[in-house]
């Protein structure tokens, strides 16, 4: 059976894969658009539902989202255009497969840098979030950032090929070596950027445990502290993307037209794991109504160390945890 299930996928033709690609993503980008109204809620109002004010909004995360959701809609709505001209309007030589083969033609061209330009935005905001959490230190990020701009430079050359062609596909011998360098690279970000971010928090973390009051311990033992939800919703949401670009890049290198429906979930993957940290960062910061509220009182030595803690912002100094706690569990 999986044998006989390997062979029938093999042999896929290029119109089939487009047909399967359609409804795969439309289903990833329902999900999507649940997971963007929660957010979105998240990041525009209270816990209370008042509106926040201008001075409260992460602004850099409203933009992303909004772009996220443009992208994705401009990707679902070209591929159906192209699937109503290939199957309906379009009774030429060459039949469907002439649609999907025309290279140059602009609903192939919108939709390669609909899902390029996605997954680049998805590694620059995961770059980011690496930057703002250790400081806004460049040269944690120097070998990311280059590899970022690098994968820039390998759209770009994709592009201009695919511009070029009057029919040819996006597995051509031309573009498919800067492609699969494409998407190697963006692995090579995921695991970077989410590897730092996780260690950073987990730093931070180790930090925490060494000045927290012995009459509270009990209580932090039974229950995993924000900063411990906060790994697990990076690593857990960073997998998502992760797998989704894992898999792109098999596909693609064996040059199979099941890279069509790979790249669909790639594209919606970075959304929808844009989205869930947004949704389970702003879930791990509301304050709990079961935990006591406990005076704590730092000796001179706790004060000291405390101050030269990792993360610390030197406006905020009542923290232990600072803004390493309060900006990467929430929406960063």
């Amino acid at each position: 059976m999986v044998c006989h299930s390997t062979a029938l996928m093999s042999g896929l033709s290029l119109p089939a894969a487009e047909l399967v690609e359609e409804p795969i993503s439309c289903i990833l980008y329902g999900i999507y658009l649940v997971t963007l109204g929660i957010s979105g809620r998240r990041l525009l109002t209270t816990e209370s539902g008042r509106w926040k004010s201008r001075s409260e909004i992460r602004w850099i995360f409203v933009v992303v989202s909004v772009l996220l959701f443009l992208n994705s809609t401009v990707d679902l709505v070209v591929s159906t255009i192209m699937l109503m001209q290939a199957f309906v309007l379009y009774d030429g030589p060459g039949g469907a497969t002439h649609i999907f083969t025309h290279g140059s033609g602009w609903q192939t061209m919108t939709k390669t840098l609909c899902v390029l330009f996605q997954t680049l935005l998805g590694d620059g905001i995961l770059i980011y979030r690496c930057w703002y959490l250790w400081n806004k230190s460049w040269a944690v990020i120097a070998l990311p950032l280059l590899i970022w701009c690098t994968d820039i430079a390998c759209l770009i050359r994709s592009v201009s090929f695919l511009a070029h062609a009057t029919e040819g596909l996006v597995t051509s011998s031309a573009i498919h070596p800067w492609l699969q360098a494409f998407w190697s690279m963006t692995i090579a970000i995921n695991i970077m950027a989410t590897s730092l971010i996780v260690l950073r928090i987990w730093l931070v973390e180790r930090e925490n445990k060494r000045f927290r009051v012995s009459g509270i311990d009990s209580i932090q033992s039974q229950t995993p502290s924000t900063l411990s939800h906060a790994i697990r919703n990076i690593v857990e949401s960073g997998m998502i993307y992760t797998i989704a670009s894992i898999l792109t890049v098999v596909f693609y290198s064996v040059k199979g037209p099941l890279i069509y429906p790979a790249s669909a979930v790639e594209l919606h993957s970075v959304g929808i794991a844009f989205n869930l940290i947004l949704i389970r960062g702003s879930q791990a910061t509301r304050p709990s109504q079961e935990i006591p509220v406990t005076t704590i009182q730092f000796t001179q030595t706790q004060v000291a160390a405390r101050d030269s803690l990792p993360g610390r912002a030197d406006s905020e100094g009542a923290s232990v945890l600072t803004c390493v706690e309060k900006d990467s569990i929430a929406p960063v």
